[in-house]
């Protein structure tokens, strides 16, 4: 999945993280010259996992992640 995140006034996001990269692992990070920033999270299998972005204390952002399987037909 790929988060989009607006520029902030305070400056650049910092970089995120993963709750646990067993679960999803931030696979790139980038911002354009535009302050708009562009985060792809890959899920490696079922469970929940937080990435935030900030202090672990104090997150600016967090996002929570619910992954399960589903039957391929």
């Amino acid at each position: 999945m790929t988060v989009i995140l607006k520029p902030r006034p305070e400056g650049p996001w910092p970089q995120p993280r993963s709750s646990n990269p067993m679960l999803a692992l931030v696979t790139s990070s980038a911002t354009d010259g535009k302050g708009v920033t562009r985060v792809t999270v890959r899920a490696a299998r079922t469970g929940a996992v937080t990435v935030t972005w900030g202090p672990q204390s104090a997150p600016l952002f967090a996002l929570r992640l619910s992954v399960a399987a589903y039957p391929v037909q």
